[in-house]
């Protein structure tokens, strides 16, 4: 048993060991990369209002960034903040603990980018487009505009100055069709990477919508769309269905229960939990959310702006740089790219500290120390000054050092940003966070999101206990030989050896239920696993055509379907004077369940006219009809 608990105290030593880690102090940090294949979203829904806050992420040059959304009305704009979509994550990310037994016998005597939405220009001129509004706002120059035609959207853009990925405009028809604005921002030209913020967008509207088609032409496999959603309730996929995952399948001990140490994933939870909510969403048919944490919105008490927390006044009257940027550091003011990019503004490294300062501060006059440092590319110029600026003064005598102006910028871009989000928390009482993953050939529907006031609260830590088994051997026990023992809340034990290699035992499918939720009641469950049995239950006992969703419709409807054994199938929509609009099945399905998507076209492509359709399925010698509403 000694050996075995040694084994695990050198293992959290090393962990722990900060040796390895160069330690800062300052703004110039080295931090994790956020992942640029991500959308991050946060919809504030109030009666008739919707407000969006939209991560922007972008790697290659300001002058090629542009951006293009479309809305259903002329939107109110103002900035937001990075440090809005942290502090969403770190607080409302899924943990899994495991609650260890106690010492004593039988423990082993241890203890345990936003997408580049674009479109190419063709052959044509700007044609009827209707700019509603163009104006400043923080470092972006934006334009709302509209028009009957994608075609000259697409050339104002151009010819604008925006620069456009080649990106066919047919992606836009669609929105253009329901008549909708298109809100293009760009950097202005005296901004910088650094400078990107979220931007923040409230429009009339009843329900929070994601233009997720427009990203399939510069998405990566299975990216990872995060939604909050703030509201009076629970908030809810409506034209997508709903996953719960088999926690059977999360890898528990290299999550949070173990030490407090694990891989993060890109979702910002840890261990293998993204690659079970991907297997999950496949499971699903490929378009449905999974709730990471649905409850109260106290979650972000004070989490972004406390009142006497920035203390503007005291940083106007430091009239030495190197004072201003220890008081910023001490008032806890974001260490992000966008203070990075203020710094480089406001406060320029001088020349002189190129040409002398470093090699006398950091390398005390050794200038083949320099040169190699700068040949191995280790030395990072921006890290050096800023996180010591005291040290750089006599470089600094003579160079101009405007509080007032850097104040002011604080002030715009990162204080009343978080002041407002804060008070966002404090005016609606309940946050819904939905996850999912997308590959391009499944953002064909646009999410619609809605509320249900019936469903119960979600928490982001998930709890299971724990213990450890050892054989019944005499001396020192080797860790391959300790069994840990998981028993999860409904009953099921996970038993794996944890230290003998391979990662946790793969223990049925990943979607513990797949379901179809409403505006109210309970879930309709589709499929689901057993409580203590890691099987699905048996197939569908009778052939059923389910309600579609969403129901009335515009952009596209789900159409559920259940065989009991493998067949023949016909799906048909029709109009009601009896005619056949299209097919969207004709010929063998396996077993099972179904989902199949009618977009709202003919068989010709061409967009069906608002009224009411209907579905018929035939199979297994019956027939079964539904009502379907498309709204235009």
């Amino acid at each position: 048993m000694r050996y075995l608990s040694s084994v695990l105290s050198l293992s959290l030593i090393l962990i722990n060991d900060p040796r390895p880690v160069q330690a800062c102090g300052g703004f110039f940090c080295t931090t994790a990369p956020m992942n640029q294949a991500a959308e991050r979203i946060l919809f504030v829904a109030e009666e008739g209002q919707i407000t969006t806050h939209v991560q922007l992420l972008y790697s290659g040059s300001a002058s090629d960034f542009a951006w293009i959304l479309p809305v259903p009305a002329v939107p109110e704009l103002s900035v937001s903040h990075n440090e809005l979509f942290n502090q969403l994550q770190a607080l409302t990310q899924p943990a899994f603990v495991l609650e260890w037994k106690e010492q004593g016998e039988g423990d082993c005597g241890f203890w345990a980018r936003g997408p580049l939405w674009a479109a190419t220009a063709e052959s044509g001129g700007d044609g009827d487009v209707n700019v509603a509004a163009q104006q400043r706002v923080g470092p972006y120059e934006t334009a709302v505009i509209s028009s009957s035609n994608p075609r000259a959207i697409v050339s104002w853009l151009k010819n604008s100055g925006y620069q456009l990925g080649e990106v066919g405009e047919e992606l836009l028809a669609p929105y253009v069709a329901e008549g909708m604005y298109f809100l293009a921002l760009r950097l202005a030209s005296d901004r910088e990477l650094g400078d990107l913020q979220p931007i923040a967008l409230r429009y009339p509207g009843q329900k929070p919508m994601i233009p997720i088609k427009l990203t399939a032409v510069a998405t990566v496999a299975n990216m990872p769309v995060q939604v909050w959603i703030l509201g009076e309730h629970r908030a809810i996929p409506e034209n997508y269905l709903h996953a719960r995952i088999n926690e059977a399948r999360i890898d528990w001990f290299n999550s949070y229960g173990f030490g407090g140490f694990a891989p993060i994933d890109v979702s910002g939870s840890t261990g293998n939990y993204d690659q079970v909510v991907t297997e999950a969403i496949n499971e699903a048919g490929g378009r449905a959310f999974v709730t990471d944490y649905a409850g109260p919105s106290r979650i972000m008490a004070g989490a972004l702006y406390q009142e006497g927390r920035y203390d503007l006044e005291r940083l106007r009257g430091l009239k030495n740089p190197a004072d201003f940027a220890d008081e910023l550091l001490a008032q806890g003011f974001p260490r992000d790219s966008q203070i990075q990019a203020l710094l480089r503004r406001y406060l320029p490294i001088p020349q002189a500290v190129h040409d002398e300062g470093f090699l006398k501060v950091v390398f005390g006059g050794d200038r083949a120390a320099y040169q190699q440092a700068v040949d191995e590319g280790w030395f990072q110029a921006e890290a050096a000054f800023y996180n010591n600026i005291r040290g750089y003064a006599e470089y600094l005598a003579d160079q101009p050092f405007d509080p007032d102006v850097f104040v002011g910028e604080l002030a715009a871009v990162i204080v009343e940003p978080l002041r407002r989000s804060q008070e966002l928390f404090a005016h609606h009482p309940y946050l819904t966070r939905l996850y999912t993953t997308l590959s391009a050939q499944e953002m064909t529907v646009d999410p619609v999101f809605s509320f249900n006031p019936d469903l119960p609260e979600v928490s982001n830590v998930r709890t299971a206990k724990a213990r450890w088994e050892c054989p019944a051997l005499k001396g020192e026990i080797l860790p391959e030989e300790a069994e840990l023992v998981i028993t999860l809340k409904d009953g099921r034990e996970i038993r794996s050896r944890p230290f003998a290699g391979g990662g946790p035992p793969i223990l049925g499918p990943a979607a513990a239920a797949v379901e179809l939720l409403s505006e109210s009641g309970p879930p309709m469950v589709l499929d689901q696993i057993t409580a203590v049995a890691e099987e699905r239950t048996t197939l569908p006992n009778v052939v059923a055509l389910l309600p579609n969703f969403p129901n009335p419709f515009n952009g596209g409807t789900l159409i559920p379907l259940a065989l009991p054994e493998a067949g023949v199938v016909a799906l048909h929509i029709y109009n009601l004077a009896g005619q056949l609009v299209r097919t969207l099945a004709s010929g063998a399905l396996p077993a099972g369940r179904h989902q199949l998507i009618w977009d709202g076209r003919d068989e010709q492509g061409r967009a069906s006219g608002s009224g009411v359709y209907l579905v018929r399925l035939e199979a297994g010698g019956l027939s079964f009809t539904r009502k379907l509403t498309l709204l235009r």
